[in-house]
């Protein structure tokens, strides 16, 4: 009854209000790969979250806004992104490569350090998800899928504000500004968030500062980033549900300097990046010399690709060097180089026949080379429905946690060999100016994966290369402007995800190896009330494997007065007890408000 109240909530309030808005796929062009195709033409499953997307669903932040995508697992051990692991079909949290302006940021501690972003929601103009391998492109670690945030490169002068409030004591300071200067376009945010906590030791206190400039030459594009992420959070049973008072503390660095150079036939892009984390840990704040962890790690590294018209198509090709080093209490003091080669051909064998092919060739300290290869096709039957398959190998190194890290319940191996599988997928799409369609089928098969087994004998979790696990899943996915024939509804969007596992080697308990999501739906809906106000609602059905099955609704209501943006976010409607990751209960209803405005 109470889920049946929310829906016709959801419908006498839902006014007529007719949209003009039509997907226009031809003209969106998706970077995830080293060649930008426009998105009708990709042999890949892709996502992508436009900036009307970002505005309108319930969200506050990059990591809600991200658990909004079925088939993307966002496992919160606290709210507002305090720390996130993200994985796509099935894979864990070490498997999903982060980029920013297709800038790689990896973590070379531990994946839960991955999603520690430093760039601010307001500051991104859409997201591409690439749900499958990414390892032709990107090399290691898009051994699942690789999530590419793109910031914005334009806009209006402007100077605005944030200021929000909520239950359990939670506030957000925020500004952020853009400036147009000549050909070049200045983009500033920082913010401040602090909450008390939803229960005992979950309090946080948060800063996001990042900068992009952006400078347009004849035949130049040169861009930089800076970003800063402090965190400073109770860790309520985060790592062991036996202290309840664990805290923790990050900071991460992160900068990059790309450019796009227009050489004759060629396109040349030099990417360099940067990036530092610091980590401290503590098993009792009230006595942190108990048990207490310091971790700093640096990464750096430089890309060159250059690109030009050959074979009936684009060919890119380049190199990549990144160098990563880590100075712990805990791991010690270690450090590795890795330099890999890389090269893709897209052509177009007819105008319906579309290939990519490409490989990367890899190679990290102490390690051979190794090649990896992939395939995307994709063949347009008629007008409006598309086919596509694609194959590709996949590889993740170890992070130094699973090589060093030792404590009285878990323990390193520092002979870990990288992960490797070989991917599937076979789909069809339907695409029209008021509707898009695709159904997929993918298979993942595993080896060497890394998890930690249980050893009886010594009462310890120990890292191995033991796992070898066969994914299968399907994908569904309905987008539906609907305002062009109801004209009460501006947009539905319907996606599900179902995956299956089957473990080949029974014989260990293991700790993180099947938990993935069985079942995963979600139903957005987009559509205005009286009075020119907008809502957006998502409706989210999760059934994980080691836990209990949860459905859970979120919705924001916004109005804008104009410069002056008003918006309510409700987390957790029906006030629904639940856990992602077992032992770290997640926060019951929560409603935050607030306003945004401009001073120019």
């Amino acid at each position: 009854m109470k889920l049946l109240f929310i829906v016709l909530i959801i419908v006498t309030n839902i006014c007529v209000a007719q949209s003009e808005l039509e997907y226009n796929l031809d003209s969106v062009v998706v970077s995830t790969n080293r060649v930008p195709l426009n998105f009708s033409e990709f042999g890949r499953t892709i996502i992508l979250l436009s900036q009307r997307d970002i505005e309108l669903l319930p969200s506050t932040n990059v990591y809600d806004l991200l658990d909004q995508i079925s088939g993307v697992d966002i496992k919160q051990r606290g709210p507002e992104g305090v720390q996130a692991d993200v994985s796509i079909r099935g894979g864990n949290f070490e498997q999903t490569l982060i980029l920013i302006d297709g800038v790689k940021l990896i973590d070379p501690q531990t994946g839960h350090h991955n999603m520690n972003l430093p760039v601010a929601l307001s500051q991104i103009e859409r997201v591409e998800i690439l749900k499958g391998q990414g390892t032709k492109s990107y090399g290691a670690n898009a051994f699942s899928g690789a999530i590419n945030l793109i910031t914005k490169k334009s806009g209006n002068d402007k100077i605005g504000f944030e200021l929000s409030g909520g239950e359990n004591n939670f506030y957000t300071l925020g500004l952020n500004s853009s400036l147009n200067i000549g050909n070049t376009f200045h983009n500033f945010s920082f913010s401040k968030s602090k909450s008390d906590g939803y229960r005992l030791n979950t309090g946080f206190e948060n800063y996001l500062l990042s900068v992009d400039n952006s400078f347009k030459f004849s035949n130049i594009v040169l861009n930089t980033i800076y970003g800063f992420s402090d965190k400073d959070f109770g860790a309520n049973s985060f790592y062991s549900i036996r202290f309840p008072n664990q805290a923790e503390k990050t900071k991460t660095h992160f900068a990059s300097v790309t450019s796009d150079i227009n050489f004759n036939s060629f396109i040349v892009k030099p990417k360099i990046r940067w990036r530092t984390n610091s980590d401290e840990f503590v098993l009792n704040k009230f006595n942190p010399s108990f048990y207490k962890n310091n971790h700093e790690t640096t990464v750096y590294g430089g890309e060159l690709e250059i690109s030009t018209n050959l074979i009936g198509g684009t060919t890119s090709f380049g190199t990549d060097y990144d160098f990563d080093k880590i100075q712990s209490s805990n791991l010690g003091n270690h450090k590795r180089t890795k330099l890999s080669f890389f090269i893709e051909q897209n052509s177009n064998l007819t105008n319906n026949f579309k290939i990519g092919i490409g490989g990367f060739l890899y190679k990290y300290t102490n390690t051979n080379w190794n090649f990896w290869p992939g395939i995307d096709i994709a063949y347009n039957l008629i007008d409006k429905i598309k086919i596509f398959a694609n194959y590709g190998k996949a590889f993740r190194i170890p992070s130094y946690t699973e090589l060093y890290y030792s404590d009285p319940a878990n323990l390193g191996n520092k002979n870990l060999l990288p992960e490797e599988s070989s991917n599937y997928e076979l789909g069809i799409n339907y695409f029209s100016k008021s509707l898009l369609l695709h159904f997929s089928y993918f298979r993942k098969e595993g080896k060497n994966l890394i998890d930690y087994v249980y050893d009886n004998s010594d009462s310890i979790w120990k890292a191995q290369n033991f796992t070898k696990i066969n994914t299968n899943g399907l994908e569904v996915s309905i987008d539906f402007l609907m305002g062009n024939f109801l004209g009460f509804l501006e947009k539905t969007k319907i996606d599900y995800t179902y995956l299956k596992s089957d473990k080949i080697d029974l014989g260990e308990l293991s700790k993180y190896t099947l938990d993935f999501l069985n079942h995963d739906l979600t139903i957005s809906i987009f559509h205005k009330l009286p009075f020119e106000v907008e809502q957006s609602w998502s409706l989210n059905y999760e059934d994980r494997i080691i836990l209990d099955n949860h459905f859970t609704i979120d919705t924001k209501i916004t109005k804008k007065i104009n410069n002056i943006l008003f918006f309510v976010n409700v987390s957790n409607v029906l006030n629904k007890s639940y856990q992602e990751i077992p032992g770290i209960p997640l926060p019951g209803r929560w409603i935050i408000g607030g306003i945004k405005f401009n001073i120019l």
